[in-house]
C-alpha cells in the first residue's frame, strides 16, 4: 500500500553545514504528526521543503505516491499556517479566508458558502465582517487555520502555530486544534520545540536533533520509554541513574554509588548501564521504607504539583509530587524516596 506523505532520503546542506540529513517518514492519510526538537534540529527546513519553500538537496516528497519536488509550491495545493499567521490587514475576515478560494476561480456562490462553513467550523461565524486588528491573537490564528482549510488541502502543514499566543489560551486551542483536525481528518504536520504541546495533540512525535530522526512514536510510548538520553531530557523531565545491572539471587539489580535498585525480569546483565526515572514516578514514603534516602534541598510549589530538589547518594534528583492539598516536606528535611521497579527506564546515550 503506498503511504499517503513519504519523505524519502531527504536533507538539506547550507554550504558546509547539514541541516536535515537523510531522513525517511512515512505518514498515513488522516494522522496528526509532530516534528518536534530544538531549534536548528532541522524541523522548520524539513516543513519548508515538503512546502517548496526550500529546495532539498537530495531526496524526495511524495504525496499519494506524486513527487513534489520540482513542483512550486503555490501549485502543490497545499493548506499552511504560519507562526505570524500572515493575514492581510486590510482584508476583513471572510476575505482573508476567501482568497486561496479566489485563486482558485471558484465561484461567488461556492466561495460564499465555502468560507461561511469554514468560519463556522473554527467558530468565527459572526467574525466575517470585521478586520484582523479587531481581533484576539487566538481569534486571528484561527483565521489563519480557516483560509488554510478552505481549499481543502491534502495536506496541512502548521510552522508554530500557537507560539504568539500566552501560556492559557494556547492551551486552549491545542484543543481546539486537535478537534477542528479531527472533525476534517486533513493529514497534518506540525512543527513545534514545545514537547508539552507535541505530547498533549499529536497521533506521533518525530523527535529531531541536528538534522536526524532520533524516535517516532506515539506521544505515551515516547515519554514512558525514550530509549535515549536525549528523548529523555527533551520529552519532560528525567533523572538519569548510571550503574551496573546484575543477576542476583533475589533478582535482577542496579548498582549505583553503592545503591541497588530492582528492575524488572529479564533485564540484561551488563556494565555502563543508564536509565531514566520520571520525576512523577517517584514517591515521599515514610522513613525506613523507600528505595533511596536523601534531603531536600529546594521546594517549589507550581499550583497543581510541587517540585522537590532532593540530594541523595546518587547526586540531586528531581521529584514531582501531585498537589493533594496537603503542604509537602520542607526544605531540609529528610526523606526517603520510593519507585516501582519498571519506572527505571534503560536509555542509550549515542543519541
Amino acid at each position: 500500500m503506498t503511504p499517503y506523505l513519504h519523505l524519502e532520503k531527504l536533507g538539506k546542506r547550507f554550504g558546509p553545514t547539514i541541516a536535515v540529513d537523510s531522513i525517511d517518514l512515512t505518514v498515513a492519510q488522516g494522522e496528526f504528526v509532530s516534528l518536534l526538537g530544538p531549534s536548528g534540529c532541522g524541523k522548520t527546513t524539513t516543513l519548508q521543503m515538503i512546502a517548496g519553500f526550500t529546495e532539498p538537496s537530495a531526496g524526495r516528497v511524495l504525496l499519494q505516491g506524486r513527487d513534489l519536488t520540482p513542483i512550486a509550491p503555490e501549485q502543490r495545493g497545499l493548506g499552511i499556517v504560519f507562526q505570524s499567521y500572515a493575514l492581510f490587514p486590510h482584508m476583513t475576515v471572510a476575505q482573508n479566508v476567501a482568497f486561496g478560494l479566489e485563486m482558485r476561480r471558484v465561484g461567488a456562490a461556492e466561495r460564499r458558502r465555502r468560507v461561511q462553513d469554514a468560519l463556522e467550523l473554527v467558530h468565527l461565524g459572526q467574525h466575517a465582517g470585521r478586520y484582523p486588528r479587531e481581533l484576539s491573537g487566538g481569534q486571528r490564528q484561527r483565521v489563519a487555520l480557516a483560509r488554510a482549510l478552505v481549499i481543502a488541502p491534502p495536506l496541512l502543514l502548521l510552522d508554530e502555530p500557537l507560539s504568539n499566543l500566552d501560556a492559557k489560551l494556547r492551551e486552549e486551542m491545542q484543543g481546539e486544534l486537535r478537534a477542528i483536525q479531527r472533525k476534517v481528518g486533513t493529514t497534518t504536520i506540525m512543527v513545534t520545540h514545545d514537547q508539552a504541546e507535541a505530547l498533549a495533540i499529536s497521533d506521533r512525535i518525530v523527535l529531531l536533533n541536528q538534522g536526524r530522526i532520533v524516535r517516532i512514536d506515539t506521544p505515551h510510548t515516547a515519554y514512558e520509554d525514550p530509549r535515549h538520553t536525549f528523548a529523555a531530557h527533551f520529552i519532560g523531565h528525567t533523572n538519569l541513574i548510571s550503574g551496573q545491572i546484575e543477576s542476583r539471587a533475589s533478582g535482577i539489580v542496579l548498582r549505583a554509588n553503592g545503591n541497588c535498585f530492582n528492575l524488572p525480569p529479564g533485564t540484561a546483565s551488563r556494565d555502563g548501564a543508564t536509565f531514566s526515572l520520571r520525576p512523577e514516578r517517584i514517591r515521599v514514603v515514610a522513613s525506613g521504607t523507600g528505595r533511596l534516602g536523601g534531603s531536600i534541598e529546594q521546594r517549589m510549589f507550581h499550583g497543581n504539583h510541587w517540585v522537590l530538589t532532593v540530594r541523595t547518594g546518587l547526586g540531586t534528583l528531581q521529584v514531582f509530587l501531585l498537589n493533594d492539598g496537603i503542604p509537602t516536606a520542607s526544605e531540609g528535611d529528610t526523606v526517603d524516596l520510593d519507585w516501582s521497579d519498571d519506572a527505571l527506564r534503560p536509555v542509550e546515550e549515542n543519541a
